[in-house]
């Protein structure tokens, strides 16, 4: 006799819930492989400003450059970020002035790299660029040649303060 039943995706451990989500997720690309841990990878749709919600909500865009200017420029924040494509940590302080753009220090090793920088701003760090004032951020800031836009999109976006 043959079995006619459909099989069962809770036989292997998986609620049927699991089960959709693993049936339906979508292929993401590695950005950087074991960023967070052993397996725990910062993936390409996680940089630039997709995953900052709160933010583009608040400056009512989804355009980059107007989500800067809200979040920085208007309202002060600071902004941490790493850079995958030269493997470093940023921040822009905005505090004083000057406004710095700063490397970040590594706070303590680790294995992984996203663990390394807690994106505080307030810490020492190395100077690149000083600005008079936050509005010459947007077109001033260089990174090995390339926009602070292209920089931003192309970077995972740590935090605001």
């Amino acid at each position: 006799m043959k079995n006619t039943q459909k099989e069962n995706p809770c036989a292997a451990g998986l609620s049927i819930w699991e089960k959709y989500a693993a049936d339906t997720k979508m292929n993401r690309r590695i950005c950087c492989e074991n960023f967070w841990g052993k397996g725990e990878h910062l993936y390409k749709d996680e940089l630039g400003w997709a995953c900052r919600t709160e933010e583009i909500s608040e400056a009512r865009s989804f355009i980059p450059k107007k989500i800067f200017q809200f979040n920085i420029v208007e309202f002060g924040w600071n902004i941490s970020f790493y850079y995958p494509e030269n493997d470093t940590f940023y921040g822009i302080h905005t505090e004083e002035v000057p406004v710095v753009l700063k490397k970040l220090p590594k706070i303590r090793r680790s294995l992984y790299r996203g663990l390394e920088s807690d994106g505080n701003t307030h810490r020492r760090g190395w100077p690149l660029q000083r600005f008079k004032s936050r509005e010459e951020l947007w077109d001033g800031i260089k990174i090995n040649g390339k926009s602070l836009e292209y920089v931003l999109n192309h970077s995972y976006i740590m935090g605001l303060n």
